[in-house]
C-alpha cells in the first residue's frame, strides 16, 4: 500500500473523550479477565484505564472534531457522553470504587430502542452494566423496552425478514443483529430473560447468520458448506485492485460479512465490489464473537484439531 498512512493523536488541545473513554473501558474490562491469572498485568491495564478515563473526563471533546479526517468515515455522531458512562461503568466493575458508579449513572442518558450497540454508541451495553450492578428499575426498563422491540417479530418491533433476521440497516445489517444478540444473551444470563425471550432471540440470530436461513447460506467466511467467499478485504482479494472482478484468492476465515442490504433474505450477492453487503470490520465480529462464546456453554462442541485446521481449504502448511 503505497499511499500516505498518517498517524493521528488526541491531546489536551485536541481532545477526544470518546476515543480515550472507549480505550479506558477496553482496558478496564481486560483487567477483569486477566486478574485471576496475571494480576501484575491486570494492574498495569487498570492503571492505564484509570489514567485514560481521567484524561477523557478532564479534557472533554469529540475525537472527530480533533481528528477531522475521521468525520467522513467514523464521525462521532453520539458524542462522548456515552463513552464516559461506558468507561466509568467498567472501571466500577474493575475496582469496586463507587465513585465510578456514580459517574456512570450521571453520564448515562437513556436508550433509543430503534437502534443498538455499535462502534459509535455504547449506551446499550452501559445500561446492561448498570442494570447488573444497581438492579434499578430505570435501567431494567430501558434495556427491556429496547430488547422487547428487537425480539418482537410481529411487525410492531424492528423489521424482520421472512426467514427470521432482525434487520435494522442496509449497511452491515448482520453486525447489528449480532451485537444485539450478544447483549441480549448477557442480559438474559445476568438480569432477566422474560421466559427465555431474550436468550432465544440471541440464539436465533446467530443461527441465522451461520446458515439457518432460507438461502441455507453462511455469512461467516469459511464456516458451513456454502458460505460467503468474497468479502471486501484487500489481503483476502489477493489483488492490489479491489475492483477486480475475479474471486478472492484467499479465505478470510471467521469474518462476518455485512449481509442482506434490504429486509429480504435474498437481498445479498457474494461480490467483493458490493462493499455495503460484503464489508468486514472489527465491529462486525466483536458482538458475534461474544455471542458465540456464550452459546458454547449450553451447546458444547469441539475445537478443530491441528490436523483438521491444516486440512482446511486454502491453508498451506510450511514444511
Amino acid at each position: 500500500m503505497t499511499m500516505n498512512r498518517p498517524a493521528y493523536k488526541i491531546d489536551r488541545q485536541r481532545p477526544g473523550s470518546d476515543l480515550a473513554g472507549e480505550s479506558a473501558a477496553a482496558l478496564a474490562a481486560a483487567s477483569i479477565a486477566f486478574r485471576p491469572t496475571d494480576p501484575a498485568y491486570a494492574d498495569r491495564l487498570l492503571t492505564n484505564a484509570i489514567q485514560l478515563f481521567q484524561f477523557a473526563e478532564t479534557y472533554k471533546g469529540k475525537y472527530s472534531d480533533s481528528i477531522t479526517d475521521a468525520r467522513s468515515y467514523y464521525n462521532s455522531w453520539s458524542g462522548y457522553t456515552d463513552e464516559l458512562a461506558w468507561s466509568a461503568a467498567w472501571l466500577h466493575k474493575a475496582t469496586g470504587n463507587t465513585t465510578y458508579l456514580a459517574k456512570a449513572e450521571s453520564y448515562y442518558q437513556g436508550l433509543d430502542r430503534h437502534w443498538t450497540q455499535n462502534w459509535d454508541n455504547k449506551s446499550y451495553g452501559t445500561a446492561v452494566l448498570l442494570a447488573q450492578t444497581t438492579r434499578k428499575s430505570r435501567y431494567r426498563s430501558d434495556v427491556e423496552n429496547w430488547l422487547d422491540f428487537w425480539s418482537d417479530s410481529s411487525g410492531a418491533g424492528v423489521t424482520y425478514t421472512s426467514g427470521g433476521l432482525a434487520w435494522l440497516d442496509r449497511w452491515g445489517s448482520l453486525r447489528y443483529s449480532a451485537n444485539t444478540a450478544f447483549i441480549a444473551g448477557v442480559y438474559a444470563d445476568t438480569v432477566n430473560d422474560k421466559s427465555d425471550r431474550y436468550s432465544e432471540f440471541a440464539e436465533d440470530q446467530v443461527d441465522y447468520l451461520l446458515g439457518e436461513n432460507p438461502r441455507n447460506f453462511s455469512y461467516l467466511v469459511g464456516f458451513g458448506n456454502t458460505y460467503a467467499k468474497n468479502p471486501h478485504h484487500r489481503a483476502a482479494s489477493g489483488t492490489p485492485n479491489p475492483t477486480d472482478a475475479n474471486p478472492n484468492r484467499h479465505i478470510l476465515y471467521g469474518a462476518l460479512v455485512g449481509g442482506p442490504t434490504a429486509a429480504n433474505d435474498f437481498a445479498y450477492t457474494d461480490r467483493r465490489t458490493d462493499y455495503i453487503a460484503n464489508e468486514v470490520a472489527l465491529d462486525y465480529n466483536a458482538g458475534l464473537t461474544g455471542a458465540l462464546a456464550r452459546l458454547y456453554d449450553p451447546s458444547g462442541g469441539q475445537p478443530l484439531t491441528d490436523a483438521q485446521l491444516d486440512a482446511l481449504p486454502g491453508i498451506s502448511v510450511l514444511p
